[in-house]
Formats: structure tokens, C-alpha cells, sequence
């Protein structure tokens, strides 16, 4: 036999061992279709979304974000859900109508948004959601946060999808920055409060705080996990184990945060020099977590 003969020997023995497993309930279709395109680039010509994937992403509209961009990495990872902060209302509907054009559709909510000048047309910059076809979307609602600021409407998006054949309630949301410790407290009360009643709940989004921040204690203390499994309350105190989610810079601000569901994986792409795309698929196996690898 040859070299190449061989090769397509195992690769159809591959397949069809896969496919026993499938049948038998070993592995479960969605399982095997999400082990084909985990790693980056793997799949890529496929228009199939991964089924229990989401992705979440900090995209600066404004200066960093474009259509092409976002485009690109939502058919690079073929996400089933996708939730934006700090994108340009333009760019995601641009964005939209090029992955039609490469036969993956996906319908969109906007959040709240704020005119910003540095949008495509001074459109306005906020949170918005992508849903892939045939994604179960229900319940719909968005509300910006009773304490505020003025710059930029920080907010929550939530809605209800099945996942890992199970119905699970997501959050999209964006905090507030800089040094406005007393503005994020109130939000993660109001956000963890929308949360309340819930029994299995993704949230996914920029909270510009790091885990070790007295804010974000509330968050473990109501028994949400972060993808990342090093990125926990810890007592307080940083774990160096957990992944930066910036651009050279040592901060972990963006999260997809389960309860009452678990996450198989963590995965984080730098495309641009701001934040970086987080990506997981969920899943309803209990154990222990991978850590984040980079792709």
C-alpha cells in the first residue's frame, strides 16, 4: 500500500469510528462536529456553526473594529452565539451581510448605543448580539444600568437559547471603566439581580475588572465561573495563571462567565491591538476545565 493510500485508509477508519461512536451515544454528533473546528483554522471552509459555541469580543468600533474583521473571525470560529461590546451599529450590520455573502446567516440585536464619531457614519457604539440561523432566540430584552455614565451607555443585553440541549438565559454587558469602582458595584448588583431566578446563566462581556477586584466578588459568591479556570476570586489576591484578555497589556477585563452549566473549553485570539476574542463551547459534562489556549 502507499504512503498516500494509507493515509486515506486511517482517515476513513477515523471517520467511521466516529460515526459508530455517534450512533452509539459515545460521542455526541454536536461533539464530534465541534472537535473538527476547534482549533484554529480547522474547518474554515465549512459554513456550519459549531452548535454550542459562543464567542465573545471587545471589538473597538470606533478605531480598531471593522466589518471585514468581525466577518473573518465569526467564519473563522462559527460561533452559534455572538455577543459584542463597544462595536459600531454599522460595522456589525456590514458584517452580517458579508458572512450572507459566504453563506452563513445570522440575524442581530442592537443594545443600547452612544453616537460616536469615530463610527462608520457617526453610528452609534454599543452592545450588540449575532445569532447564527435556526438558533433558538427567545424572551429578548436590553436595559441600561440605573447608575450610569455619560460617555457610553453601559448596559445589559439578555435572551434565552438552547445550548448543549439545554435552555439557558445569556447575558451581554459592558461596565463601566477607569476608575469607576462605585459605578460597577451597582451594576453587577443590578446585572446579577436580572440573573437572579435563573438556574443555568452565560454572561459574556467586557467588565473592565480584574478578578482579584473587590467588585467582582459578588459574581464568584453567586457561583459563577469563568471559562478561564484560573480566573477566580482567589481570596483576593491575582492567580499569574490567569490570561491576560488585552493586547500586551497584563489586564483581564473580558470574561464568559456559566452557571448551572460548564464550559468544555477557553479559547483566545489577538486580531487587533486591544482586546482580545473569547471563545468557548458549553457544555453539561461536569469536571475539570481545560485552561485557556491561545489561537
Amino acid at each position: 500500500m502507499t504512503r498516500s493510500s494509507r493515509g486515506r485508509a486511517v482517515l476513513a477508519a477515523n471517520a467511521g469510528l466516529i460515526a459508530l461512536l455517534a450512533t452509539a451515544g459515545a460521542v455526541s454528533p454536536a461533539q464530534a462536529g465541534s472537535a473538527r473546528t476547534d482549533s484554529a483554522g480547522a474547518g474554515e471552509a465549512s459554513t456550519r456553526v459549531v452548535p454550542n459555541r459562543i464567542m465573545s469580543w471587545n471589538s473597538n468600533g470606533q478605531q480598531n473594529g471593522t466589518p471585514e474583521n468581525l466577518a473573518r473571525h465569526i467564519k473563522r470560529f462559527k460561533p452559534r452565539v455572538v455577543v459584542l461590546q463597544e462595536s459600531c451599529r454599522t460595522e456589525v450590520q456590514k458584517a452580517v451581510k458579508l458572512l450572507k455573502q459566504d453563506e452563513m446567516e445570522y440575524s442581530f440585536k442592537h443594545g443600547p448605543g452612544t453616537i460616536n464619531f469615530g463610527c462608520d457614519g457617526w453610528s452609534p457604539l454599543g452592545l450588540s448580539v449575532l445569532y447564527a440561523k435556526g438558533t433558538s432566540f427567545q424572551g429578548y430584552r436590553h436595559k441600561e444600568y440605573a447608575q450610569d455614565e455619560w460617555s457610553e451607555a453601559r448596559a445589559y443585553q439578555t435572551f434565552s437559547t438552547r445550548l448543549a440541549g439545554q435552555r439557558v438565559q445569556v447575558f451581554n454587558t459592558h461596565l463601566s471603566d477607569g476608575g469607576a469602582r462605585d459605578l460597577r458595584t451597582a451594576q453587577i448588583r443590578e446585572l446579577l439581580g436580572a440573573a437572579r431566578g435563573h438556574g443555568r446563566v452565560l454572561m459574556g462581556g467586557d467588565l473592565n475588572a480584574q478578578p482579584s477586584y473587590p467588585e467582582m466578588k459578588p459574581i464568584w459568591d453567586a457561583s459563577f465561573r469563568d471559562v478561564d479556570p484560573f480566573c477566580r476570586w482567589n481570596g483576593g489576591r491575582p492567580d499569574a495563571r490567569c490570561k491576560s484578555t488585552y493586547v500586551n497589556v497584563p489586564r483581564k477585563f473580558d470574561y464568559i462567565l456559566h452557571r448551572g452549566i460548564n464550559s468544555r473549553n477557553c479559547m483566545l485570539a489577538t486580531v487587533n491591538r486591544d482586546h482580545r476574542i473569547v471563545i468557548s463551547d458549553v457544555t453539561t459534562a461536569a469536571g475539570p476545565q481545560a485552561p485557556c489556549s491561545d489561537v
